[in-house]
């Protein structure tokens, strides 16, 4: 799976309600959902959206919009044709309304005009972590510790080394002591169940 398909399907429990109304969507209807769905997006709704016959229609068009949208602020390159319609198809768009969607959301010129509520900064894609024990050794070894020392020497001067890859092609590398270590695994963990609250919340569904 490439990058950029990894990135639109991580989250694939959210487009349950979208794929069951996309295999009604005909092809003739995706170029004006989209147009539509891009001028709510800018803040200038059009009319015509309260008189639409088809709203569950539209709004599963402005869902994959808005999501593709957000995620090409992060990603900081054009979308690969093929992934985006692999993608769609994902979500059970006819492969005829795929390619016609792909092809109007591999343009740039829909996202130029993107309000700032919509980027997102870069995720991260990749985490690879090593074990760095070139100081501890030779701390050990100069300081000619016995066997309580060098454990003691080897907790604190060990350093775990985190690579990671974002969205956005840049890498960053950590150097961390062992309890920073453990320290920051239990953040994330606390801003993991923090999320996990939010998101069962009934008005988080909504947005």
């Amino acid at each position: 799976m490439s990058q950029q398909l990894e990135l639109l399907t991580e989250s694939t429990s959210q487009w349950i309600s979208v794929s069951y109304v996309t295999p009604e969507i005909q092809m003739k209807e995706i170029k004006p959902f989209v147009a539509l769905a891009v001028k709510e997006l800018e803040g200038n709704p059009d009319s015509r959206i309260s008189n639409l016959m088809n709203v569950n229609k539209f709004a599963a068009v402005r869902a994959v919009v808005r999501h593709v949208s957000r995620l090409r602020s992060a990603i900081k390159e054009p979308w690969n044709k093929s992934d985006l319609q692999t993608f769609l198809e994902s979500l059970r768009f006819s492969s005829d309304c795929a390619r016609e969607l792909s092809s109007l959301l591999c343009s740039d010129v829909i996202y130029e005009k993107m309000p700032k509520h919509l980027t997102v900064k870069p995720g991260i894609l990749s985490l690879t972590w090593k074990i760095d024990v070139s100081l501890s050794q030779s701390n050990i070894s100069s300081e000619n510790a016995d066997g309580d020392q060098a454990k003691k020497i080897m907790f604190r001067d060990t350093r775990v080394i985190l690579l990671f890859k974002l969205t956005n092609g840049q890498t960053y590398t950590c150097r961390l002591s062992v309890s920073k270590l453990h320290e920051l695994r239990y953040v994330v963990a606390s801003a993991l169940k923090c999320m996990i609250v939010l998101e069962k919340r009934k008005c988080m569904r909504n947005l």
